[in-house]
């Protein structure tokens, strides 16, 4: 899997997380996890008509 396009640095080969949407690499910092499925931010924000989506584990929308 590729590398999320972030600045974090997340223990690269640790985690394998892809957006179920659009098949987006994501670092366990930038996953949406919604409802035992992960979504990058972007499609996160698209599929519940957010402004902003917190990063994984705030469960936060602003």
């Amino acid at each position: 899997m590729a590398n999320c396009g972030c600045a974090h640095d997340s223990g690269a080969a640790a985690y394998e997380l892809g957006c179920i949407d659009c098949g987006a690499a994501c670092c366990p910092s930038c996953a949406v996890p919604l409802e035992s499925v992960t979504y990058c931010r972007s499609c996160a924000r698209s599929l519940l008509g957010a402004g902003m989506v917190q990063p994984a584990g705030a469960f936060d929308l602003q």
